[in-house]
């Protein structure tokens, strides 16, 4: 349409002038100019006019179906956002927890050390109170041996005070309790008199024995050997005959006549070899060395 209007005006020209040639009154002169005025007029309405609208192309979507999607769009980011932040939230618990699990565990196995730690504390108390109860039972067993030995030498003393025994066990027992509770004198008297009244008694090996022994307490030595010597030339063969040769040795070692009191242990172990007396007889050797 615009580039129509200048052809139009340009052919209204041209037949203007011809018309001048044909008519050339000021009537027709003025009716030309009115009618080019005319059509400035429409030409410049024509270019003020905006542009026609383009038509819109087919499968074009309106501005509601638009704001629809984007509201979709809009929707669907808010979802994402929503879930990033409960699976952020999420792992957070997660972490917390696992540090939570890790501290128990810790806690636990603290704990699980300390059972273990007062267990082996208790198993060693129990230990400990065992020991003490066995030591206790000992001790109550030894004190009840000899408050026995004391209260048979008592009551044969007793006897004793009356000029007699009831039986030659009786006066034997006396003199043990004498020597064994520190009157090694007394009960040695006692022994003397017993072999008087008694000479061929079962006892007699046990009497020169216990003889030696009352000598041995007093630290008499060299009387201690005599005596533990009748025990081995009468009784050689008896029980009390390696006590006698070990107790010999002793008393040597205690004369500082190591000589003689190794000679005496070695004869121990060459004559009594299974008996306890060899075995003491042994570690005295060891120690003499």
């Amino acid at each position: 349409m615009h580039r129509q209007a200048p052809i139009l005006l340009c052919l209204a020209v041209l037949g203007a002038a011809a018309g001048g040639c044909a008519v050339a009154d000021t009537g027709s002169f003025v009716r030309l100019q009115e009618e080019m005025e005319g059509l400035k007029r429409q030409m410049a309405a024509v270019r003020a006019a905006p542009p026609p609208a383009a038509a819109a192309p087919s499968g074009r979507i309106e501005s509601g179906d638009v704001s629809a999607v984007r509201k979709t769009v809009a929707d669907v980011a808010a979802d994402q956002d929503r879930i990033k932040s409960d699976l952020l939230a999420t792992s957070t618990r997660v972490d917390e927890a696992k540090v939570a699990m890790q501290k128990e565990v810790s806690r636990l196995n603290g704990t699980t050390a300390e059972l273990g730690q007062s267990m082996q504390d208790v198993k060693a108390r129990l230990a400990r109170l065992d020991a003490v109860e066995r030591r206790l039972a000992a001790l109550e067993e030894k004190v009840g041996r000899l408050a026995a030995a004391q209260a048979a030498p008592a009551a044969a003393q007793s006897s004793a005070a009356a000029g007699e025994f009831k039986r030659p066990e009786d006066m034997y027992d006396y003199a043990l309790g004498l020597i064994k509770g520190g009157e090694p004198r007394k009960g040695r008297e006692v022994l003397s008199d017993f072999a008087t009244k008694y000479p061929n008694h079962k006892l007699m090996q046990n009497v020169n024995y216990w003889k030696g022994e009352s000598y041995y307490a007093e630290k008499d030595y060299e009387n201690a050997i005599l005596a533990f010597q009748d025990v081995i030339d009468k009784y050689p063969g008896g029980d009390k005959a390696p006590d006698a040769m070990l107790k010999q040795g002793l008393s040597f070692q205690a004369l500082k006549d190591k000589k003689n009191a190794r000679i005496v242990l070695e004869l121990v172990l060459t004559k009594y070899p299974k008996t306890p007396a060899a075995e003491k007889a042994r570690q005295k050797l060891a120690e003499l060395k």
